[in-house]
């Protein structure tokens, strides 16, 4: 990390995802940032996940002061949220308002509707105490964009911007009107990314797509992991003794690995019929599983757990089973989102030294990834008696699991270590600083 604390500028980190210890994106910020003073750094976001302490103890949470619907639009939004809180949440009023908006939204505005941001007197005050010297954001909707731009002038920052999966892809797309606001996020997009002092994105096929997209550079930057930490808890033996124990520890959205997750169950039922001892381990948070859990725990050897939170559960969870599961939904709309995207799990997953399962589209950065660096047992098209036979191989040749433990182990240390990873990041804010105050 960053040697001094008096070489540590002062970071405003504006994003959707603050730092946390249950999210994708709350871990990645946690363990790049840790060792950070924590003084110098303050938050802005309008995260829905409780934030943690442990490495920044300054947020300011956005309202609809800042971040809000476009003209019209914005005073429905607040109409619906009146009449929600005058009927305690729900009622025929409240339902009748909500299908409304949701129609003229999906047949105008598609997937979003056009949305601003505002550098309001009370955020502008906040960050005028902080005096901050860089400004860090994942961008995201334009509402985001219109506040770093606002920020950025302001208060004279370097701006460094991080981008975790391909949004710009997918956002404002599929209704009539669509086409205004994803013409303005394309032009703030490229206006921010030309004026930053630094560009910084998920992976090395990003990096590469990224700069023949927008005729800049970015360095790659993924959650890093502490090989010399948790090297006692990584697996030296992996041999199977009784039941195959497959685990999956990570989030469970729709539009990323819940239909191969459930792909999995099938599989792991199945197996279990034709005699297959074996169970199977989710750990994802409850907010993200409450709503399918049924379609997850099929069989009483599937077992779905809240999110695993402390490092230490984590790895020594990763290195008792016997199979770890990467899947990734091979539709279209989840391929165009994530196929650059490299999760937060890859790392711990590969330090563990526990055999992969990659269930994914072949043609995604993580796929390939797994490929070339030999860490992971691929099945690359989509059927559950090919996950059965994926599982069934994996499980029964000690070799295969010899090589991908020792291929998974050596990546990690080679690309993921946090000791070089997180210097490399901080150091890369540190430079982008414009002048110390």
């Amino acid at each position: 990390m960053v040697s001094a604390t008096g070489d540590c500028p002062r970071v405003l980190f504006l994003t959707s995802s603050a730092f946390n210890r249950f999210t994708g994106g709350g871990v990645t910020f946690s363990n790049l940032f840790s060792g950070w003073p924590r003084e110098r750094i303050a938050t802005v976001h309008n995260d829905t996940v409780p934030v943690s302490m442990d490495v920044c103890s300054r947020y300011f949470l956005l309202t609809r002061a800042e971040v809000h619907k476009w003209g019209p639009f914005r005073y429905l939004e607040r109409m619906a949220g009146l009449a929600a809180a005058e009927s305690g949440g729900g009622g025929a009023h409240v339902g009748v308002i909500t299908r409304a908006l949701r129609v003229i939204k999906v047949m105008l505005f598609g997937n979003a509707l056009p949305d601003v941001g505002e550098l309001t007197p009370r955020l502008e005050d906040w960050v005028a105490e902080f005096k901050p010297q860089v400004l860090y954001t994942i961008l995201g909707t334009n509402a985001m964009m219109d506040l770093t731009e606002a920020l950025r002038r302001r208060f004279g920052l370097g701006l460094v911007v991080h981008i975790m999966d391909d949004w710009p892809a997918v956002a404002y797309r599929g209704g009539l009107f669509s086409w205004i606001p994803r013409l303005r996020m394309e032009r703030s997009l490229r206006h921010l990314v030309t004026v930053a002092k630094a560009r910084m994105c998920i992976g090395d096929e990003m990096a590469q797509e990224y700069e023949r997209r927008y005729g800049a550079p970015f360095l790659p930057f993924q959650n890093p992991v502490d090989m010399e930490k948790w090297r006692s808890l990584t697996k030296s033996d992996v041999t199977i003794r009784g039941a195959v124990k497959l685990l999956y520890i990570g989030s469970v959205l729709p539009d990323a690995q819940l239909a191969s997750l459930m792909d999995c169950c099938q599989a792991v039922k199945a197996l279990r019929r034709e005699g297959v001892d074996i169970v199977f381990d989710i750990h994802s948070p409850a907010f993200q599983t409450g709503a399918v859990r049924d379609r997850l725990a099929i069989d009483s050897a599937i077992r779905v757990h809240d999110a695993v939170i402390a490092d230490e559960d984590l790895f020594h969870r990763l290195g008792t089973a016997d199979i770890l599961f990467l899947p990734v939904n091979f539709d279209d709309d989840t391929v165009r989102y994530i196929r650059l995207s490299m999760p937060t799990k890859i790392p711990a997953y590969l330090c563990s030294g526990t055999p992969i399962l990659v269930y994914a589209p072949p043609d995604i950065a993580q796929t390939r990834y797994a490929r070339a660096s030999g860490w992971g047992y691929v099945v690359s098209e989509r059927g559950v008696q090919r996950l059965m036979a994926g599982i069934r191989q994996l499980a029964a040749e000690p070799a295969l699991r010899e090589r991908l433990s020792r291929s998974a182990r050596q990546t990690a240390a080679k690309q993921h270590d946090a000791q070089s990873v997180r210097v490399r990041f901080q150091m890369a804010l540190r430079d982008c600083t414009v002048s110390h105050q």
